[in-house]
């Protein structure tokens, strides 16, 4: 089976590509959701079995799922608890995907993977 997720950053892409490295991996580049973006979207569904969102659980990551649904209403957000997303760095709180422990994501994804959820 073939999967695919849209995150904000290179990363997240890291990250995901540990856990599934066969997967396509779409990065907006922050919350860009421009025609390259679109397009790879698009091209991910072309060959995926299922597509993701995967954002981070913030303001730039609402705002960057509810533009792709916009054009791709279908496509399924995994949520991410904020709290497993944190990490304290250089006297500040920071929080994003890419701070998730690699076991708690993959157990994230799994709930939705062969779940029904198609896209």
């Amino acid at each position: 089976m073939k999967v695919g997720f849209v995150v904000e950053g290179f990363n997240d892409e890291t990250l995901v590509k540990q856990l599934f490295p066969d997967s396509v991996v779409v990065v907006a580049k922050g919350t860009r959701v421009n025609n390259r973006v679109k397009q790879e979207i698009q091209s991910a569904l072309d060959v995926c079995d299922q597509v993701f969102l995967l954002t981070d659980p913030d303001p730039a990551g609402d705002w960057l799922a509810n533009k792709v649904q916009e054009t791709f209403p279908h496509l399924t957000r995994i949520p991410i608890a904020p709290q497993k997303a944190s990490c304290y760095r250089h006297h500040k709180w920071k929080i994003g995907v890419e701070h998730c422990d690699p076991s708690y994501l993959l157990s994230q994804i799994s709930l939705y993977l062969n779940m029904g959820v198609t896209t």
